[in-house]
């Protein structure tokens, strides 16, 4: 059985002329698309020595792959040192060694290198060549971890140092080590992609493994990837991924369409007295309306109370029935428990229009939950 599937998975592949599938998640540097105005001022503030940069965005927007194209790019001029977790205190002189090994002489006179006396010692293995420190999810870092940094940074002449993690390392250093924010000279948000970068990321992708254009995909297609996604990379790869999926098990080898994994469910039939599914909301995907602004995570602030506290809401407890989010808000604040799910039900169909927040069918009636792109915007970690 699985020699017949993994037989039909390659004679899909082969009819595609791709090598491998091209959705697979795994970071592929050089087929970054996007944020040039980003990438630009990174690159500027490198070349003119600056110390300290700070790369912010939410899940899936491209930090990672932004940081290996850095690292592939200038290794050629600078010792890239690129480190994917932040370390704990006691790991950070081990991270440096191990790209500025100790030489014969050191080892022979067992020269003990120390956190108090790393940046003497890097000063010495350096001379004239430059560091390029690359922390990625800096938001996961201690504090005693970024301080340090930040110290040796400022004693080892030729150190640079490119930050990057999710929107909340900027409060995190606010409120506990404006020693190091005070530093960052340059800070860029990488949001989301446009629809012109999502049609380049797919067929950068498709052409990388062999393949033809965006073929299976069509022109119609990419769209509705881009309106089902919010244009971030990770979910544009996996949502194209199912797609791939679905084709190889169908043996199509056009993808003209998303319905086969859709979010939106058609409405079951039930009875008028269910006030969880009274309101008319859209049925298709085409009815929703795309959030077309670029939003980053104070867009809160712009909405009227009440959708403000549903997406508050939804951020902390998927996949509630509207009677669910009016008893979190406070039936006392309407007239009857009735009048807080009719008023909910228009909240959410306002919120759902606008493509904040999405819903599926769950027994007999519906359930909420916000979209991709507003969930990475308001992730938490």
């Amino acid at each position: 059985m699985i020699e017949n599937y993994e037989k039909s998975i390659d004679d899909w592949l082969k009819q595609m002329k791709w090598k491998e599938n091209p959705f697979v998640l795994k970071i592929e540097p050089m087929l970054f698309v996007g944020y040039t105005e980003q990438l630009k001022r990174i690159v500027n503030h490198i070349r003119e020595g600056h110390k300290v940069a700070l790369v912010t965005g939410s899940t899936g927007s491209g930090k990672t792959t932004l940081l290996k194209l850095l690292e592939n790019d200038l290794r050629d001029e600078y010792v890239v040192l690129y480190v994917p977790k932040p370390p704990k205190k006691e790991e950070i002189v081990n991270l440096f060694l191990y790209k500025f090994k100790p030489s014969l002489f050191e080892r022979l006179f067992h020269v003990n290198v120390r956190l108090q006396n790393l940046p003497a010692y890097l000063n010495k293995k350096l001379g004239e060549k430059k560091l390029l420190v690359l922390l990625d999810e800096t938001h996961e870092a201690d504090i005693d971890t970024l301080e340090w940094l930040r110290a040796i940074s400022d004693q080892v002449e030729n150190m640079q140092i490119i930050l990057a993690g999710l929107p909340t390392v900027d409060n995190i250093l606010r409120k506990n080590l404006e020693t190091l924010r005070s530093r960052i000279i340059t800070h860029v948000e990488l949001t989301t992609l446009t629809r012109e970068h999502t049609h380049e990321l797919i067929r950068k992708r498709i052409e990388s493994v062999g393949g033809e254009g965006i073929k299976p995909f069509t022109e119609d297609c990419i769209e509705e990837i881009y309106k089902k996604t919010g244009g971030f990379p990770r979910e544009i790869l996996k949502f194209c991924d199912k797609l791939v999926q679905d084709a190889i098990e169908k043996g199509s080898f056009e993808i003209h369409g998303t319905e086969n994994v859709r979010v939106e469910e058609k409405p079951p039939v039930v009875k008028d007295e269910n006030p969880e599914v009274k309101e008319h909301l859209p049925e298709k995907i085409d009815e929703i309306i795309p959030i077309e602004e670029e939003l980053n995570k104070d867009f809160l602030r712009n909405l009227p109370y009440k959708q403000r506290k549903i997406i508050d809401i939804l951020s902390e407890v998927e996949d509630l029935y509207p009677s669910e989010i009016a008893e979190r808000i406070g039936f006392d604040k309407y007239k009857s428990k009735q009048h807080a799910v009719r008023s909910v039900n228009n909240i959410l169909k306002r919120i759902m229009r606008q493509g904040y927040v999405e819903r599926k069918s769950k027994g007999k009636g519906f359930v909420y939950f916000l979209s991709i792109k507003i969930r990475n915007l308001l992730v938490k970690k």
